[in-house]
């Protein structure tokens, strides 16, 4: 599957970045994680001079060891994220390239360009059905995060026919 067929870098782009919100949760690591506040033992001396109790060079370079591997770790999780992200994203485009225009109302009861019936829509985007109206009204990266809320559940069960062309499914 080529990387990112069709549509426009911007559209491409907005789907990237709505996948990774909906699928990437909060970490809940903060850059002042890792250890006591060193900052909490320094002591004004006077004529600009500070003096640090307890807090001495090597208390320095073990929290900046501790916070360097914090960091490093964070990194790793979220490049394995971002690769299924990647993946996801790349995924539903493919269904998208055999399901229909992003903006498509033909009439059978499906909408948008993952053609996404009204009972889908209410269960996996009921925030948008009911402030847009129905998916053919969405923007494609809106598509794309209904679609991937509704994968964490469901799979690619919701589309079996375009998920097996796009060897998604057996």
């Amino acid at each position: 599957m080529a990387p990112f067929a069709g549509g426009s870098v911007n559209r491409r782009l907005s789907c990237l970045a709505a996948a990774l919100f909906a699928a990437v949760p909060a970490t809940g690591l903060t850059a002042g994680q890792g250890g006591d506040d060193v900052g909490a033992h320094r002591r004004e001396q006077g004529r600009g001079q500070v003096r640090f109790d307890g807090a001495g060079p090597e208390r320095w370079a073990a929290r900046w060891r501790r916070e360097r591997r914090a960091a490093s770790a964070l990194r790793r999780q979220l490049a394995a994220r971002l690769d299924h992200v990647v993946w996801i994203v790349r995924a539903f485009e493919c269904v998208h390239r055999y399901e229909g225009a992003w903006n498509s109302a033909t009439g059978n009861g499906y909408y948008g360009g993952l053609q996404m019936d009204v009972a889908f829509q209410r269960a996996y985007g009921r925030e948008l059905l009911s402030s847009k109206g129905t998916a053919d009204r969405w923007t494609p990266a809106e598509q794309m995060s209904v679609a991937i809320r509704a994968h964490a559940t469901r799979g690619f069960w919701p589309w079996p026919n375009t998920a097996r062309r796009c060897g998604l499914l057996r």
